[in-house]
């Protein structure tokens, strides 16, 4: 029961479970001081953020068992391990459709053909302001799938080498445009002029199948996982029921052993999602953890759950990430991993810190404060038992 991401447990340093801090939102800092940094405080590992990785050196099984050696032996320099490689923002541009805005996630030979097409005079409409032309989209969506590939090739290597199971949280984009169409209105026809109009939400599930095929079939090949982070802008967002769509489709298409959750709690507890519930639903297909805090307005708000266009950490917002066990944070800590310990989860817990109210290697050291003081070994027994005579 349950996923385990070592044959045997490994504890923390002060914690029952092995915690990590995701690199993503301290690309600022340099790599070895942050490193440093997070051995000092007493983490015990580290999520990669790929997009910061030399991928194009993963395109054979040597060029990525060379590179994982290399990580990892900077790694135990520090006494750390690396227990996940997000590849967010990869998987965001291979489901979305092309547009400016994950252009931006890949850049290389795409920008460059953008940047052409800006140059010969060209500019995207007045009512598509992110548009990119066929000729971009094609080649974002192509480095996109290549840097999955990629991954999926650096991770089962530094498996290997770690004598763990590294697995690939990240996103996969709503193919389809699926996610604008979260708000039935205007309704969504089924024909128009006696023309048969297709389901969008089918042909989104089934065109994130056939553009995750190929890099799913990688992951087959090498034994390792690709995590969905369920979170709005994605397929299933944040809920169980989009959740469970996201499965069926990748289980039809024959994926189960690959395709999981990364749990994260914060894209759930705003939108009136039980994480406790998200656990116990699909516990046995959450290969990884992340541990973020979410703070939630009480009563009635300026700007709504939804933001009002105002940007992540906005004062006015009706939510915004907080420092995980603060005061502020609407989820538990302590509850979500009792939980994930009924459901047989053995692996890394990741901190991703993210408070735009709090300076970030404070936070971080009292994000690891807080997950510590939660983080408790799993009863053994039941206690009524012991009272027998």
């Amino acid at each position: 029961m349950g996923f385990k991401q070592t044959d045997e447990h490994r504890s923390g340093k002060g914690s029952y479970h092995q915690i990590g801090l995701v690199r993503g939102q301290f690309g600022d800092i340099p790599e070895d001081e942050w490193l440093k940094f997070i051995a000092e405080v007493g983490f015990d590992g580290w999520e990669e953020a790929s997009w910061e990785l030399d991928l194009s050196r993963c395109a054979t099984d040597a060029g990525a068992e060379a590179y994982a050696r290399e990580r990892v032996e900077k790694a135990r320099k520090y006494g750390l391990e690396i227990f996940t490689v997000a590849v967010h923002l990869q998987g965001q541009a291979l489901g979305d459709e092309p547009s400016a805005k994950t252009l931006q996630f890949v850049g290389g030979e795409a920008l460059e053909a953008y940047k052409r097409w800006r140059a010969a005079g060209n500019n995207p409409p007045r009512t598509d302001p992110y548009y990119v032309p066929e000729d971009v989209g094609r080649l974002i969506h192509k480095q996109a799938l290549e840097a999955l590939c990629n991954a999926a090739r650096y991770a089962h290597y530094l498996g290997k080498l770690q004598n763990r199971r590294v697995c690939l949280p990240g996103f996969t984009g709503s193919p389809a445009h699926c996610w604008s169409h979260w708000f039935e209105f205007p309704p969504l026809p089924r024909s128009l002029g006696g023309y048969p109009i297709p389901d969008v939400r089918e042909v989104s599930l089934e065109l994130l199948v056939e553009r995750f095929a190929p890099f799913l079939d990688v992951c087959k090949r090498y034994g390792v996982t690709f995590d969905l982070e369920c979170h709005p802008s994605e397929r299933a967002m944040g809920d169980l029921e989009s959740a469970g769509d996201y499965l069926r489709a990748m289980d039809k298409a024959g994926y189960s052993s690959v395709v999981g959750f990364n749990l994260d709690g914060s894209h759930m507890e705003w939108q009136g999602v039980s994480v406790i519930e998200f656990i116990r639903e699909y516990g046995d297909r959450i290969h990884c953890a992340h541990i973020k805090g979410v703070w939630v307005a009480k009563e009635h708000t300026r700007a709504g759950r939804l933001g009002g266009h105002r940007p992540m950490g906005h004062k006015f917002n009706g939510w915004n990430f907080v420092t995980a066990g603060s005061a502020r944070d609407a989820n538990s800590v302590e509850e979500i991993l009792i939980e994930l310990n009924r459901a047989g989860y053995d692996g890394a817990i990741n901190i991703e810190w993210e408070d735009n109210d709090v300076e970030k290697r404070a936070g971080a050291r009292y994000a690891l404060a807080n997950v510590r003081r939660a983080d408790h070994p799993p009863s053994r027994s039941r206690h009524d038992e012991t009272l027998r005579v």
